[in-house]
């Protein structure tokens, strides 16, 4: 259940840039209050969806959004008459900032400097209705989801940071080793029979839709 608007934060260790948990499904108008940026370059794959009118059987193909936009007003108002579930979304603006949408859970926000990053992130929680937040706080690559609307718990089952993609090579290694570590001490501590195999999966998190690319590149 989504109590808040904006359920979870995280900082990604670049220190100009974090991620909140928000219903993408029914949330995108949030990108409104960006309306007054152009955009410069977009990535938006998208899959018709007729509701309850659709044939069980149906499948649409997943399709890239051509059509030119030059703000975030014209693109709330375009998929507001559409059938659209929007499978990938990335906007790039002139001023130097990007959005990135994890489909249904998430917007990703990178901005030019730490401060920036700030004033956006009590921006967005304002508009939400949640208060300020200190964002000095938190520690970069956890997530914290919100308790109230100012009150924050920290998320932590292993004591291990979440990778993003400002890691090198050499710390996504390293943290690969801890993490099947700490986790081999875990499944030895489990009664016989219970599988453990979440590693493959958390490694998931790297590969953001890299096969509607068809390429290894970062979102942007």
């Amino acid at each position: 259940m989504w109590s808040y608007l904006i359920n979870t934060i995280e900082l990604y260790s670049n220190h100009k840039s974090f991620s909140l948990g928000i219903d993408t499904t029914r949330n995108l108008w949030l990108l409104l209050h960006f309306k007054d940026l152009e955009i410069k370059n977009k990535t938006i794959y998208y899959q018709v969806d007729n509701g309850i009118r659709q044939r069980k059987n149906t499948k649409h193909p997943i399709r890239k959004m051509r059509k030119p936009l030059k703000n975030t007003a014209e693109l709330i108002e375009y998929l507001s008459h559409k059938p659209y579930n929007i499978i990938k979304l990335e906007l790039e603006f002139t001023n130097g900032w990007k959005i990135k949408q994890r489909p249904c859970i998430e917007l990703e926000f990178y901005t030019n400097s730490t401060q920036e990053r700030d004033d956006l992130i009590n921006k967005l929680l304002n508009i939400a209705g949640q208060g300020l937040i200190d964002v000095s706080q938190l520690e970069f690559n956890f997530s914290y989801y919100f308790k109230s609307e100012t009150e924050l718990k920290k998320i932590d089952s292993d004591g291990l940071p979440s990778p993003d993609e400002f890691w090198s090579e050499e710390h996504v290694a390293q943290w690969k080793k801890d993490y099947e570590r700490i986790n081999k001490v875990y499944e030895n501590e489990q009664p016989e029979g219970i599988p453990f195999d979440h590693l493959d999966k958390d490694a998931e998190t790297f590969k953001d839709f890299k096969f509607l690319d068809n390429k290894n590149s970062t979102p942007f």
